[in-house]
């Protein structure tokens, strides 16, 4: 009898062990639950905060470069990879150029970072006004810009490379270093002639790039 009455009792026992184990998971469970709820109820008034301009003005920037204002490397190239696909479907011509400022690593020693931003924004900002509207400007890989001439042989884009050389050397970085001038080697390349895909025409832009700075800077080089 005594046994018998043992084994109940614990069976109660570990019936209410069981029990309460249940209650606190749910518990556990119902307070999670609780906590993503309210951080969901949190992110959704944080983007009702948001009116469809602004939202529309971080997707703007999302695709800019910080320093710059252009494209960023990422856009740029798919840009760059939109463009080719047209020029292949209507059988038109597209040109590449690509420029890095020559000695930006002696600049940047000398000045500092700010000033190389500076030099950065220059560059941009005189490649965007010698440029059409129709004509896409973006940063290339590392410190180089780059512009992507749809509907245009090489001929036109090295005329317009070399509008860019002579203003760069000619206009002044900022209004607080006036005497500072600073020089391009820009690489101009074209579809079909140098390259048929994206990753080749960029690839030989800046191949082209690099043998204008090697040959001294200050050029433009079409191969």
């Amino acid at each position: 009898m005594s046994g018998r009455k043992y084994d109940v009792d614990e069976g109660w026992a570990f019936a209410r062990e069981n029990k309460f184990n249940r209650m606190v998971l749910e518990t556990r469970f119902d307070r999670q639950k609780f906590k993503e709820t309210q951080h969901k109820e949190v992110s959704d008034r944080q983007r009702k905060q948001l009116s469809e301009d602004e939202l529309e003005e971080m997707e703007k920037a999302s695709l800019r470069d910080p320093v710059t204002g252009i494209f960023n490397q990422r856009t740029f190239l798919r840009k760059l990879e939109y463009e080719l696909r047209r020029a292949k479907r209507y059988k038109r011509p597209l040109s590449l150029m690509v420029m890095s400022v020559d000695n930006i690593s002696s600049l940047k020693r000398q000045y500092g970072q700010m000033i190389v931003d500076d030099v950065m924004k220059a560059a941009a900002r005189i490649v965007e006004h010698c440029v059409r509207d129709v004509d896409i400007s973006g940063r290339a890989e590392g410190m180089r810009i780059g512009v992507i001439f749809p509907e245009t042989y090489s001929s036109r884009a090295m005329i317009v490379a070399e509008r860019v050389r002579e203003r760069m050397r000619a206009e002044p970085v900022n209004n607080e270093l006036r005497h500072l001038r600073v020089t391009v080697s820009v690489g101009v390349v074209s579809f079909p002639t140098h390259a048929r895909d994206e990753v080749d025409l960029m690839h030989r832009a800046q191949e082209f790039a690099s043998v204008s700075e090697v040959q001294g800077g200050d050029r433009v080089y079409n191969g």
